[in-house]
């Protein structure tokens, strides 16, 4: 057990993980509320995502409006829709602006993090080092660690995930299957339409079809002053006026309601479903050699396989213990916080539907708050979520409006009210468990 010099115990900082979009925000508000901290990125520039995982061609599904900060505005002249190239610059615009790029620690990837004793955190990096931080700040984002489907029989030709594809080269004069329905999945089945020899389509269900905008104006300009019960609805008629139905296509209906599972903005899928460029098949029922077989009974060969199936929530560098997930959802109090530890803080993992841009100030102001009642009060902030009877997060796609009600709910003044039930106890200590303290594996994988 390490020995705290406790009159350096006000010194320590928070560690920020992480310097994409979230890791930005977050390490801008603890610089304005005067909380001291120092930020690791495993990459040698800041953009996370956008920086060395999506692919060249990619555009946002949300319109800039959703997806800019709001107390820094893109420029005027940035389209409705961006760019990788367009986002990656506004990042690095936000981080020079606001002068964050003194605190970030580039090339510093996290190996391992355990709880030790005094609420501390002691961080051990993959260069040997390890340091002692007040609190941790996870922002790893949930973009990275790739969720391969379990496909039958051995495919010959070539299988990569979605975030392995860049350009549109590797899809030359080939033969392509993408397997997935999301957006990522729509998007590069349209290029091989372009780039390659034919493009198939692999769903287990149908996806809902929407476009980016109506009548010239993106969805968030209809939508954003809607509540959440009669966008459904709307939706639906939206998809009538322009999609259609799903028989037109030869597709099935899909088996979910709509907004069950995040819709699947394209406008450029009817286009090429509608000229027989990209041909729509169920799941894969078998492989042999390069020839698959679908649910249909149908078969037809390919050279590329592309698995646009997802990512998993993943934070490798925390013991079994601290990683609460289930599937993609975190089993966490107000979106960043367990009730037994404090000092341990997740920023940025839920998929919320809507851009994050517009959630920034709200989520953010909101996690300084809950580092301040932990300051404040010397409890864990998810032990005083729970006595203001918050439940435990059951969703890894909550829709802006629940954050933003969330956060109204829960003023720095509010849980301080609702923590002082706890004010005759004893000050908090993390829970220090032989899966914590012993046996650290320095050579775990990391983010």
């Amino acid at each position: 057990m390490d020995n705290i010099d406790h009159q350096k115990i006000e010194q320590m900082k928070y560690l920020v993980i992480g310097a994409g979009p979230c890791g930005l925000v977050i390490a801008k508000f603890l610089k304005d509320a005067g909380i001291e901290y120092e930020q690791a990125e495993a990459d040698d520039d800041i953009g996370g995502n956008w920086y060395h995982g999506v692919y060249q061609s990619v555009f946002t599904d949300a319109d800039k409006s959703t997806m800019e900060f709001p107390f820094f505005p893109m420029p005027k002249d940035y389209p409705h829709f961006l760019s990788k190239k367009q986002m990656l610059k506004y990042y690095q615009d936000f981080a020079d602006h606001f002068t964050l790029r003194n605190e970030i620690r580039f090339n510093t990837t996290v190996s391992w993090i355990e709880a030790i004793e005094e609420n501390k955190w002691k961080v051990y990096f993959q260069d040997g080092s390890s340091y002692i931080y007040k609190g941790v700040i996870i922002c790893n984002g949930h973009h990275w660690d790739m969720q391969f489907p379990q496909l039958p029989g051995n495919f010959s030709g070539e299988l990569i995930h979605s975030k392995q594809y860049k350009t549109p080269s590797q899809l030359l004069y080939k033969r392509v299957l993408v397997i997935g329905s999301r957006n990522s999945a729509v998007d590069i089945v349209c290029e091989a339409a372009r780039s390659g020899r034919s493009a198939v389509l692999s769903v287990r269900d149908s996806p809902w079809i929407m476009p980016k905008a109506f009548m010239g104006k993106p969805l968030s300009k209809y939508s954003s002053s809607l509540p959440d019960f009669i966008k459904p609805i709307l939706s639906r008629l939206l998809v009538r006026l322009t999609f259609g139905k799903h028989q037109y296509y030869n597709m099935p209906d899909p088996k979910h309601k709509l907004f069950s599972k995040l819709p699947t903005m394209s406008e450029e899928l009817p286009y090429y479903l509608r000229h027989g460029r990209v041909i729509v098949k169920p799941a894969i029922k078998n492989i042999i050699d390069n020839t698959v077989i679908f649910d249909d009974n149908s078969s037809q060969e390919f050279d590329l396989i592309i698995a646009a199936t997802g990512y998993k929530l993943s934070f490798p560098f925390l013991p079994k213990e601290l990683s609460r997930t289930d599937e993609n959802n975190l089993l966490c109090y107000g979106y960043s916080a367990y009730k037994d530890y404090k000092g341990l803080f997740f920023f940025g993992w839920p998929q919320v539907i809507g851009g994050i841009g517009i959630l920034s100030s709200s989520m953010a102001k909101g996690l300084i708050d809950l580092i301040r009642l932990e300051e404040c009060t010397e409890q864990p902030s998810g032990k005083v979520l729970e006595e203001m009877g918050d439940q435990l997060s059951n969703t890894y796609r909550p829709t802006a409006n629940q954050i933003f009600q969330w956060v109204a709910k829960h003023s720095l003044a509010k849980m301080m009210k609702a923590a002082a039930i706890f004010k005759n106890e004893v000050p908090h200590r993390n829970q220090l468990t032989a899966e914590l303290t012993s046996n650290v594996n320095k050579h775990s994988p990391v983010y």
